[in-house]
């Protein structure tokens, strides 16, 4: 037998992954794109998003519906134009990158915000998906791009490594924006669902 599906759930779980491919189509697109942001444009979210989908517990296709967005933005900016620094054959090393970003959101995915220790768990979330998805970037960038290989390893580590901080910084932001609103929309449907039935 199989369980009734609860479809304010499952529709709540569709919106959600839908606003954060809109998020992540929106700031990664050659329009706004810089991954760290400029006064006029946000920084790219992709880091975020996949994260989040995980935390949120979207769908489990929709890591897949991330990974094509990505693939299909980048393409796009490709073809229009944008220089192809980071399509090369590294590129697949995205996969493995972003994919740990969604397992650690996974990891962290219901924990109750409400105890201290579950905000450590969340921290402790996001700086090891960010560290992991930093690391297999860019060690694709170095082994497969083709673009490095004039530098050994150490040099290599000590040219990128400065770039972490800022990866960490836009994720932690764009996540803890999306926990606070996720939550305290939920919160609030609770509150209200509570005072209907008084």
């Amino acid at each position: 037998m199989t369980k009734p599906i609860n479809d304010r759930a499952q529709q709540g779980s569709i919106l959600t992954g839908l606003l954060l491919l809109t998020l992540l189509i929106v700031t990664r697109s050659d329009m706004t794109r810089s991954h760290f942001g400029t006064s006029l444009n946000p920084p790219d979210a992709s880091w975020a998003v996949f994260w989040l989908a995980g935390t949120f517990y979207a769908l489990r296709w929709w890591p897949l519906a991330l990974l094509f967005a990505c693939a299909a933005v980048d393409y796009l900016a490709v073809a229009t134009g944008t220089r192809a620094d980071c399509f090369t054959p590294a590129y697949p090393f995205l996969i493995p990158a972003y994919l740990s970003l969604w397992i650690m959101g996974r990891w962290s995915s219901g924990r109750s915000l409400s105890k201290m220790n579950s905000w450590a768990w969340l921290g402790l979330s996001i700086v090891s998906g960010v560290t992991t998805c930093f690391t297999c970037a860019n060690a694709g960038m170095y082994v497969a791009s083709g673009q490095f290989s004039h530098l050994s390893p150490s040099a290599y580590l000590l040219a990128v490594i400065g770039y972490w901080p800022d990866y960490l910084l836009s994720t932690a932001i764009y996540s803890g924006i999306g926990l606070l609103l996720f939550y305290g929309i939920k919160h609030l449907h609770l509150s209200g669902s509570l005072r209907k039935s008084i």
